[in-house]
């Protein structure tokens, strides 16, 4: 099985989320302070980031087990 796209695209989208990061903690440091709804969306993202975490290290938890076919009946 190639799976090299689906982490291609997985780390590429990450890599843009890592740069929106540095964008709103620059914007923290140097341009305004951050608001009660900013927290409300940090807390979020940690939460998300953190089931992100839980279902990639799940991964390597999965056993090669095809689910058998159906037979067809006639």
């Amino acid at each position: 099985m190639n799976t090299i796209h689906q982490f291609a695209s997985i780390t590429k989208n990450l890599s843009g989320t890592s740069a929106s990061l540095n964008d709103l903690a620059h914007n923290y440091k140097e341009l305004a302070p951050r608001t009660a709804l900013d927290e409300a969306h940090i807390d979020l993202l940690i939460t998300q980031a953190q089931g992100m975490i839980q279902a990639a290290e799940a991964l390597k938890a999965i056993a090669y087990d095809p689910t058998p076919e159906e037979p067809i009946e006639p």
